[in-house]
């Protein structure tokens, strides 16, 4: 039980430190936001380590491809400056969503829930696509899209 005080006390300081240094104010109230902030991250990573260690395993392929995703980050970001500026205007600006065939998600759990992870954090990086979840049962990946285009999003961040 000592552990997992020290772990959660530690835990506690370290984001307590980390929001006072990103608030940059010594304010009471900062403080306290601070502190309680600081505790319900403490309690997660307490939560999270007490269910045992967490494997994570993508293999070392994705790394290659940051520099295609850097380009599309530029490039979308390119293509909803107007998106922008019709939205600001007032004007109503939609999207639709989009079923696409994801097959690598099946595999050994630990690959397939890597890879699952990967292509959520990479295919959400480029503005214009948000990954909203995983069918594993008919491999297929939905996908958020503000401009819909005539090809689908690129969905193969993680894949190996």
């Amino acid at each position: 039980m000592r552990h997992r005080v020290l772990f959660w006390l530690a835990w506690w300081v370290v984001l307590w430190v980390l929001y006072v240094g990103l608030v940059f104010k010594l304010e009471a109230s900062e403080l306290v936001t601070g502190a309680l902030c600081a505790a319900l991250g403490a309690t997660a990573a307490e939560v999270m380590r007490s269910h045992g260690p967490i494997h994570f395993s993508p293999g070392a392929r994705w790394v290659t491809q940051l520099p295609a995703l850097a380009r599309a980050v530029l490039a979308d970001t390119l293509r909803l400056i107007p998106l922008v500026w019709r939205a600001a205007r007032g004007e109503r600006v939609g999207g639709r969503m989009r079923c696409i065939a994801y097959p690598v998600a099946h595999g050994d759990e630990v690959q397939a829930s890597s890879r699952r992870v990967l292509e959520k954090v990479l295919g959400s990086a480029a503005p214009n696509s948000f990954v909203v979840g995983f069918d594993e049962e008919h491999d297929v990946v939905l996908v958020h899209e503000l401009i819909p285009g005539d090809a689908p999003p690129r969905t193969d961040w993680g894949a190996r």
